[in-house]
């Protein structure tokens, strides 16, 4: 069931669906660990599926996602959640986040021990561009059952680009 679980999160981050049914994709690159006195920092990444939103309003719309982070001490996470976006009204300005449940692989730096099953929290402020796309910055956070930092307590700094479909 796992394996299934896993393959099917996989297949509609690389883009085996419909074509009608993307909204939009999201890389994201930056620092994991930067504020864990245990854990070694490392390079992070991030792929983001969003899909067409399934709640939209002048200020807020919110998506069904797709996550898979990972960095370079072998650290994955993939989730599926909830993706919000508030922008700013007149301006080019707008807040992001999301929450998300899934499955983590504890890397090879193990200086603390980690769960199976954590919860991902994602906050960010960004800019739209002029294509549509976005420019963000966030703080990405796993959580475990307890939804405490300590076992695994991992944060990401992401910078995002964003790219509708």
């Amino acid at each position: 069931m796992t394996q299934l679980i896993r393959f099917a999160l996989i297949s509609g981050l690389l883009g085996f669906h419909s074509p009608a049914s993307a909204d939009e994709w999201v890389v994201g690159l930056g620092g994991s660990d930067l504020f864990d006195e245990v854990r070694a920092e490392a390079a992070a990444g991030l792929l983001e599926y969003h899909s067409d939103p399934f709640f939209e309003r002048p200020l807020l719309s919110m998506s069904w996602l797709l996550a898979v982070q990972f960095d370079t001490t072998d650290n994955h996470f993939i989730g599926a959640g909830v993706y919000a976006l508030r922008p700013f009204a007149r301006r080019n300005l707008f807040v992001e986040a999301s929450f998300a449940v899934g499955g983590y692989h504890q890397g090879t730096f193990v200086g603390k021990g980690a769960e199976s099953l954590l919860f991902r929290s994602s906050i960010g402020v960004g800019m739209q561009l002029k294509n549509e796309s976005r420019l963000s910055i966030s703080l990405d956070s796993l959580l475990d059952k307890k939804f405490t930092f300590d076992n695994p307590g991992k944060e990401a700094i992401m910078l995002r680009y964003t790219r509708p479909f």
